[in-house]
């Protein structure tokens, strides 16, 4: 889990935005952020309730106070009735949160997330606190979560294992006949094994396309398999891609475009560095991707990657049509990619890097390897 260290440093810098917008108390409802600020990774599918005054306490509700979390008060709701679980939560949390807040003295301005506070909890908020205003902090959290501290890396480090694991496995069974789903399967119970613990894991497992999940469809011997795998460990993500060939035997124009797409990425350390935009990225790949004269009307269709971290996407992302500027802690991800008829499919491959102070580290050092190796 995240570290009580790291969830420190997280709520200070917190504090320091809510102070700067003159916001009072912060309603956290979003369990990946109450997660962030708390180092606390509750159940995806109960909700709950943090509040964070700005020059204050903090407090949490959820169905559990079991495990660490950075607040100063934890109350519970209940879930279940003798093992069945309430069909209402979220009223049993906003009773529990309209007990809470009785009695409690008004504030001028909170902070909420206009993404995902439902109404009625919003309602139980303002009938106790009185506040003269609302602002959203989506942004400033999304903001904050663009530099990572050490314990975030070290969660999506074995995010990347596991969907590294998952490659290692699926180059094995990557044959003419075999079923996509089976594909899947063997990615999924890789990656699980690596992480030692159930975990979230998809993404592309479609044959002879540019992505999609897998369908009950039996690939076919010459047809590229991108396959663009998510693996998400104890709250944080990870994002990669690889493409191999089906059958082992690459026509010249399918070796040559990889050969290509895999240069372009290799030296994507070389083009990243603090302060530089990430519209200035996808121009570069765009104009590499074009050097190769079956690409040379077609370029890069789609970006060069994103930011990965409590969500897949995260800002900056490398895109033609919104800028981002990178930053020391930024985790991103790049994926120059190439598609054509001719291709039967296409190319994509994609690594995950970590800005520091001295370069750009690659979290994701893996083989590029077009015939799969078993």
């Amino acid at each position: 889990m995240l570290t009580q260290e790291g969830s420190k440093i997280r709520q200070e810098r917190f504090r320091e935005y809510l102070s700067k917008y003159h916001i009072d108390v912060a309603v956290i409802s979003d369990y990946r952020n109450i997660h962030y600020l708390t180092g606390l990774l509750l159940p995806k599918n109960f909700p709950a309730l943090m509040m964070l005054e700005t020059e204050g306490s903090s407090w949490l509700a959820a169905t559990t106070d079991e495990g660490q979390a950075l607040v100063d008060e934890r109350i519970t709701y209940e879930w279940e009735q003798l093992y069945t679980m309430n069909p209402d939560p979220m009223r049993c949390l906003q009773a529990a949160v309209e007990a809470r807040l009785k009695n409690a003295q008004s504030v001028k301005r909170i902070g909420w997330q206009a993404e995902s506070l439902p109404r009625s909890l919003g309602e139980t908020v303002a009938d106790a606190l009185h506040p003269d205003g609302w602002m959203a902090i989506d942004d400033g959290l999304a903001e904050m979560q663009q530099r990572k501290e050490p314990d975030e890396i070290e969660l999506m480090r074995r995010a990347i294992q596991a969907s590294l694991a998952a490659y290692t496995a699926v180059q094995k069974v990557i044959a003419p006949g075999v079923n996509e789903l089976t594909v899947l399967a063997t990615g999924k119970q890789a990656a699980i094994e690596a992480a030692g613990e159930p975990i979230e894991h998809e993404g592309d497992y479609r044959v002879g396309e540019l992505g999609g999940p897998a369908r009950d469809n039996i690939i076919e011997k010459g047809q590229m398999y991108i396959l663009d795998l998510q693996s998400e460990y104890r709250g944080y993500w990870s994002d990669l891609c690889r493409t191999f060939v089906v059958g082992g035997e690459p026509t010249a124009l399918q070796q040559s475009v990889y050969n290509h797409v895999a240069e372009i990425l290799a030296d994507v350390p070389n083009l990243v560095k603090p302060g530089g935009r990430g519209t200035e990225l996808w121009r570069t790949i765009d104009e590499r991707l074009r050097e190769h004269p079956h690409l040379a009307d077609k370029g890069l269709i789609h970006h060069a990657g994103h930011c990965v971290g409590l969500h897949v996407h995260e800002m900056p992302d490398l895109n033609r049509d919104r800028e981002g500027i990178f930053e020391v802690g930024n985790v991103f991800s790049c994926e120059p990619g190439a598609y054509s008829d001719e291709l039967r499919g296409g190319v994509r491959l994609e690594n995950t890097y970590l800005i520091t102070n001295s370069g750009v580290e690659n979290l994701s050092e893996y083989p590029t390897n077009l015939i799969p190796a078993t």
